[in-house]
């Protein structure tokens, strides 16, 4: 990527609806250009444009970190099973303990104990699983990263 490719992402980053026209303008190329580039960029895999969605603002919903301490040959099929999860809304790999994070998001705090205890808790390689509820949300951005 370069300086025009990150322009481009962090146009979209403050409004992914915005048109190719308006962005073209603002960065003083062609229209041309920011539609190839945009091309490009979704067929590479680099850029998505996806709806994001304040959990707080999405009615009643629980919504939890969980961090899992897993078997070294249990990693990858267990990071699979949670992306496959719909309430996981973010899965990453970790350095140290633990080994894995998640964003979880349940319709309340029954659905979050069985969803805990009934299908992550007893996946094979699991070793620990610990769940902090999330009270407030003060900062909730989708972003920033190029």
């Amino acid at each position: 990527m370069d300086d025009l490719d990150r322009a481009i992402v962090h146009a979209l980053e403050d409004d992914g609806r915005r048109s190719m026209r308006e962005i073209a303008r603002e960065l003083d190329v062609a229209e041309a250009t920011v539609r190839v580039r945009l091309k490009r960029l979704r067929d590479d895999g680099i850029l998505r444009i996806v709806a994001f969605v304040d959990p707080e603002q999405f009615g009643d919903r629980q919504l939890a970190l969980m961090s899992l301490s897993v078997a070294p040959d249990k990693h990858t099929a267990i990071v699979d099973a949670l992306v496959a999860m719909p309430e996981t809304s973010y899965v990453s790999t970790v350095l140290g303990e633990p080994d894995i994070v998640c964003e979880v998001q349940c319709p309340d705090n029954r659905a979050l104990w069985r969803f805990l205890n009934e299908r992550v808790a007893v996946m094979p390689g699991v070793r620990a699983v610990k769940t902090q509820p999330v009270v407030v949300v003060h900062k909730l951005a989708y972003g920033g990263t190029v």
